[in-house]
């Protein structure tokens, strides 16, 4: 089985593939266009280019990428270009630069180190997976609870399963924003709408309490966090 293994640090026109292509993106960052989507990318990613798609690089700098292509369709079925990340040990990292290190050595041990390479991103996409429904019901969870003044998001980071600094950092990269800050927008927002609703029959002491928040003092700075004005100016409005 041929390959095709190299390595691009500058930014590329568009073009496409008959077959699969993965990029490891291994230094700097840069954008990459598929036509109907654009991806952010970053060092540590790895994109499958599904066969057939047309795509380009851009990049202001260095942006170094580990690339191979070829007939991989025995291992993915995937109907869109993926986008993962690699694994905390940098296990894509190290399968890259293995292919690229001996892409002309025995075209057996370049096939056995593609098929290792493929099984761990096989993995990823399924690790991927089911991290997403793990933070879709975390997400869930405080959108449900948020009144709570005792919601531990300790406690529910570390019931997925997952290292509680591995599952944080997987919820901002899912959401665009922290545990935290995720509990904070919800409660607020339903502050706003419990303002504008009952304004004239609740304080806004009451206000907060039913918003989670014990503390109007503490409350009070959060609105403004996130509103820019504070609750009574808010309710003055």
């Amino acid at each position: 089985m041929e390959y095709l293994i190299g390595t691009v640090s500058n930014a590329t026109p568009k073009h496409n593939h008959r077959n699969y292509e993965i990029i490891y993106y291994a230094e700097g960052c840069g954008t990459v266009c598929t036509g109907d989507r654009t991806f952010s990318i970053s060092a540590g990613q790895i994109m499958i280019v599904t066969p057939g798609t047309t795509h380009e690089a851009l990049c202001d700098g260095e942006f170094k990428r580990y690339y191979i292509s070829g007939d991989l369709s025995r291992y993915f079925a995937l109907s869109a270009p993926t986008l993962i990340s690699d694994n905390p040990q940098k296990d894509g990292l190290f399968f890259s630069e293995m292919l690229y290190k001996n892409r002309n050595e025995n075209p057996e041990y370049v096939s056995a180190l593609v098929n290792a390479y493929m099984h761990f991103l096989m993995q990823s996409i399924k690790t991927d997976t089911e991290i997403a429904g793990i933070i879709r019901t975390i997400a869930d969870t405080i959108t449900d609870t948020f009144y709570d003044s005792k919601i531990d998001l300790t406690l529910l980071l570390q019931k997925s399963g997952y290292a509680e600094d591995y599952i944080r950092a997987a919820f901002k990269k899912h959401t665009g924003k922290t545990p935290t800050r995720f509990l904070t927008e919800t409660r607020i927002r339903h502050a706003c709408f419990l303002i504008d609703t009952y304004k004239k029959t609740l304080t806004l002491s009451e206000i907060a309490e039913k918003c989670g928040y014990t503390d109007y003092v503490y409350f009070s700075r959060r609105f403004k966090e996130i509103m820019g004005l504070s609750p009574k100016k808010y309710a003055a409005l």
